[in-house]
């Protein structure tokens, strides 16, 4: 670091590093001497532009750490908006980030569209990269970054995988949401909903950094005693933080926040376009927000005196990340409101093993306004005609037609078939990139088999390539071949499907939502996006088709989510006082726990069981898991390294459980092998697998292959 700079180089600066001719972007995270072996390049200057936190580049190094990922990777998680363009040095000598804000100058911003199928390939690569900065990157940086073209982006587009949108750089200050709805009247509190506040507000500005579970029942309130908690964080001077889990649920919520709350209330994910990103970086560094709300990467916004966290929903998959850096969000927010010395409140109706051993409980038992929970039927699919609809559903949407109510149905399975065999000698159509069947989808007259790994489409065979047979045909039902079963049973319906292709298809979810709300009998059919967190008015039918489908993988949370699946979709039925509804739950193995449990709405029950049960296991809560991957284009060099992984790893400490190597399977083209590591400290797995991947000569060390790790995967 040259003298002169010393005094602007504080840590969180940004600076430029010159590598030949061209200028890198660098992060100040320390002022420690050096102690890295090799020649280190001088710093040519500090970037004129905002420092980061620095309570965030402490996060990162932990995101870092927690996920065996370069601090490099987990630093552009912290990164002010326009990062991943150029640096450009100004005829003043001045570092600048690409082309400054505000300039009134159009430009291409392309964004990934939520739900879009991996396309594979090089599209695939380009996909990656733009997912990998958020969601959102001007093309022209795409087009640098992926080393692709204008020409494939355009193409993309054509295939729903991305948008590409002119919009004008001019747009610090804006107020993207347009002005606040009219204000909202709190409504009277329950018992249980004051005690709840009374419990977290009690916290605030302690500096503790405790943490709660408000565990709730679907329609107990829980997000009125968000708002009042965050209203009284407002009182105390504090920020507010909220997550959900998925981009969809931002409006709804939004709403709700700045009707009570105004507009000091910034919104945070990869969905907002550069230019508005941009914005609400400045307005919540700024404190002029002081209320962030967003999806998983907003639990990296550069809140000032955060104070409360809530992680709404807090049972969803959706919060960890499947790219490198592979961090959860639960967990980061842990962290940081310890670090902040912040209340955190995990919220759920169906919360997830781990939170409900660890965490102090605030209970809501009962609706907010006293309406019953919905009686729930479990229909034994054994005993009914084939076909995805069983007669007790088909009369329930019949009625609920006839009086003009609304329906949700949940299948979780999205195309037309999911299989496509030969009856004569067994063949199955698969993917020759992937080793999965290909799915049948159907658009019109249109059939096409398609890989829901890598993107890859075919033509359906008329003849069985394998042995000439004519009798090719389809097996297990998706929400396609759901719509068009529906179709026939209630043809006065409208019926709206929410599932990724139709997503991709229609350019999101809001428009979907919306069309189902409008007045009228409606049926919200499609996989588990429909049972997450909508509050939607005059639904009396809530059914979840194969209930038990998830009981069939090799996983120990298959019971965990096929019980949550049922209980949060049932309470979609019914959340209005003096509305009748009807819940029906089919299922091929109606006596499973699950089944049972999750039709009685038993969540203690069944949390207090998989907890002993995974005690036994020693599985989270009472263990941790570590997934290693190694992947390559060669079988035989990917099979090679996994072995020789899994014995050292095995070496490295004895007190873990070394699972596998996996046998090889195939996906995007490319070999792969898991070994699934267990221990009860995840401290001792992270330092195995770290002292495996750092030894010189090691298996990390050998060409050909990629090795990954998922820390506390979510898939095993």
């Amino acid at each position: 670091m040259p003298a002169h700079l010393h005094a602007r180089a504080v840590p969180g600066a940004l600076v430029a590093v010159r590598l030949g001719r061209r200028a890198l972007l660098g992060v100040v995270v320390g002022r420690d001497p050096p102690t890295h072996e090799g020649t280190l390049l001088p710093v040519a200057g500090v970037v004129d532009a905002p420092a980061v936190p620095p309570d965030l580049i402490a996060l990162a190094r932990w995101v870092a750490s927690r996920t065996l990922t370069p601090l490099g990777a987990c630093l552009r998680l912290v990164l002010p908006p326009g990062s991943e363009g150029a640096l450009r040095r100004g005829p003043d000598g001045t570092w600048r980030l690409g082309a400054p804000a505000g300039q009134g100058r159009e430009r291409i911003v392309a964004r990934a569209v939520d739900g879009a199928a991996d396309p594979g390939g090089r599209k695939g690569a380009v996909l990656a990269e733009l997912r990998s900065a958020g969601g959102t990157l001007p093309a022209a940086d795409l087009v640098r970054i992926a080393g692709t073209t204008m020409p494939t982006l355009r193409r993309m587009a054509d295939d729903g995988v991305i948008t590409l949108d002119a919009e004008r750089a001019d747009a610090s200050g804006l107020n993207w949401f347009g002005a606040p709805p009219p204000p909202d009247a709190p409504p009277d509190l329950t018992t249980e909903q004051q005690a709840a506040v009374t419990r977290i507000t009690a916290r605030l500005g302690s500096g503790q950094g405790d943490a709660l579970l408000l565990h709730g029942v679907t329609g107990s309130g829980k997000t009125e005693v968000y708002l009042r908690a965050i209203a009284r964080a407002r009182e105390l001077g504090l920020g507010s933080l909220v997550l959900v889990p998925e981009i969809a649920l931002t409006p709804q919520f939004l709403g709700r926040l700045r009707a009570r709350l105004g507009d000091r209330v910034a919104v945070w994910h990869s969905a907002l376009a550069a230019a508005e990103r941009a914005a609400e970086y400045r307005r919540i560094a700024a404190g002029d927000a002081d209320v962030v709300l967003g999806a998983r990467s907003a639990v990296f916004a550069p809140i000032p005196r955060l104070g409360l966290v809530v992680v709404d929903e807090e049972h969803d998959s959706s919060y960890k990340q499947d790219a490198t850096p592979r961090y959860d969000a639960r967990q980061v927010a842990y962290r940081r409101a310890v670090d902040c010395g912040a209340v955190l409140v995990y919220g759920s109706a169906t919360p997830r093993p781990e939170a409900w051993h660890a965490l102090e409980h605030v209970t809501l038992a009962c609706r907010a306004d006293g309406a019953d929970m919905p009686p729930v039927r479990v229909v034994d699919m054994r005993t009914q005609p084939a076909g995805p609809v069983s007669r007790p559903l088909a009369k329930a949407l019949q009625e609920a037609g006839e009086r003009g109510e609304k329906a949700i149905i949940l299948l979780n399975r999205r195309g037309f078939s999911r299989t496509t065999l030969c009856r004569s000698c067994g063949w199955i159509a698969r993917c020759p990139d992937c080793d999965v069947p290909m799915v049948l989808h159907r658009e019109g007259d249109d059939d096409r088999l398609v890989c829901h790994h890598c993107g890859l489409e075919s033509a359906p065979p008329t003849t069985c390539p394998s042995c000439r047979s004519v009798d090719v045909g389809r097996q297990g039902s998706g929400t396609q071949a759901l719509e068009d079963a529906l179709a026939r049973i209630v043809p006065d319906t409208r019926l709206v499907r929410l599932d990724a292709d139709n997503v991709a298809r229609r350019g999101g979810i809001v428009g979907l939502l919306d069309e189902f709300s409008r007045p009228g009998p409606a049926i919200l059919l499609g996989t588990q996006m429909v049972a997450k967190g909508h509050d939607l008015p005059a639904v009396t039918v809530a059914a979840i088709l194969d209930a038990d489908a998830a009981l069939q993988r090799a996983d120990f949370r298959a019971e965990e989510r096929a019980f949550s699946l049922i209980v949060q979709l049932a309470g979609r039925a019914g959340r209005r006082r003096g509305e009748h509804s009807t819940v029906v739950v089919q299922a091929w193995e109606p006596a499973a726990r699950a089944v049972q449990l999750g039709a009685r709405h038993a969540v203690e029950e069944f949390l207090g069981g998989e907890v002993q049960r995974r005690e036994a296991r020693g599985m989270p809560p009472h263990g941790h898991l570590l997934r290693v991957v190694v992947e390559g284009e060669s079988r035989q060099r990917v099979a090679e390294v996994a072995d020789e992984m899994a014995e050292a790893l095995a070496q490295a400490d004895p007190s873990i459980a070394v699972r596998g190597p996996s046998r090889l399977h195939r996906l995007r083209g490319r070999s792969r092998r898991a070994i699934l590591l267990q221990a009860r400290r995840s401290s001792s797995l992270t330092a195995a697998t770290r002292h495996v991947l750092d030894a010189p000569g090691g298996p990390a060390s050998r060409t050909g292959v990629r090795i990954g790790v998922d820390v506390d995967p979510q898939d095993t």
